[in-house]
Formats: structure tokens, C-alpha cells, sequence
């Protein structure tokens, strides 16, 4: 008897438009409590779902025992690399969007030297509208909770 496979591409999560049925899962990590606590509201608003992490340990801990759309992290300098913390992620979903965030913008130059697509830097101080538009775009939901396809796609 043949079985009907649920339509879903097996890439991080992705959904074609319009079958995604859960909200987008963001992990926050930022050490700063008041600006973690400013992100987490800003993407409910959203509608996304947030876990948050204060600490590196805490992120590395949420990152291999739950399944994230998005991983939206400051650098944690000094306690972490950035890197050790993508190569953390990586060892679980290589395409998984990543969205770092920090005040040093030669990391900007650093990141894109990576050559990983779905890698991302935003600069501090940022828009809370350009980083809620970046977000929605990579998890594939519109601001108002409605779908649109994420700007990557398998094949591409």
C-alpha cells in the first residue's frame, strides 16, 4: 500500500508557500538581557515563536535539542567566536539561516569572506523594520503572519 508523503522540501524546515502549519522558531542569543528582551518582542510581534539564550552555553544547548527556522545570535565576544558558533550550527543543519549580529563591523567583511549563503551580518545599531524584514524574509513568513516563499529554495 503506498504511503502519501507530507509535502515538504528537507532543508531547515522550509515549506512550500502556503504549507507551512507552526509558526516560524527563531533562537535569540544575546548576552546584552535588555536588547535580548527588546528582540524576543520584536519578532512575537511577528509571530514567530522565540527561545532565547543569555549565554553561549545556553544557545549551543537549544541549538542540538530543538529545531530552529533561524538562528539570530550576537557574537558573544569574548566567550565565543562567531565561527564556533556557526560551526556548531552547521554540524547540525548546513543550510539552517544564521543572522549574527554585532557593534564590530570588520566582522561584516569576515562573514562574507565565509562564502556561506545562508550566513547573514547585521550591524549594531540596526533598524528593528530592515532586521524584522530580513528575518521574515529567511524563515518565509510576510510581517502581517502571512506566507511568502523564502528567497532560497532547493536547487538554487
Amino acid at each position: 500500500m503506498p504511503s502519501e508523503q507530507g509535502p515538504f522540501i528537507l532543508s531547515s524546515g522550509t515549506f512550500p508557500v502556503g504549507q507551512r502549519k507552526d509558526p516560524a522558531r527563531v533562537l535569540l542569543a544575546e548576552d546584552d538581557a535588555h536588547l535580548l528582551r527588546l528582540l524576543a518582542r520584536l519578532l512575537r510581534s511577528a509571530g514567530i515563536e522565540v527561545e532565547t539564550a543569555a549565554t553561549p552555553e545556553a544557545a549551543l544547548d537549544l541549538i542540538s535539542g530543538l529545531g530552529f527556522d533561524l538562528i539570530l545570535s550576537d557574537l558573544f565576544a569574548p566567550e565565543m567566536s562567531g565561527a564556533k558558533l556557526v560551526a556548531a550550527v552547521r554540524l547540525f543543519d548546513p543550510l539552517l539561516p544564521i543572522v549574527i549580529i554585532s557593534g564590530d563591523t570588520e566582522c561584516r567583511d569576515a562573514i562574507s569572506a565565509i562564502g556561506d549563503p545562508a550566513l547573514h551580518f547585521v550591524g549594531k545599531p540596526f533598524e528593528n523594520e530592515a532586521l524584522l524584514d530580513l528575518i521574515c524574509g529567511l524563515v518565509g513568513i510576510e510581517r502581517r503572519g502571512q506566507l511568502r516563499p523564502p528567497p532560497r529554495a532547493m536547487g538554487e
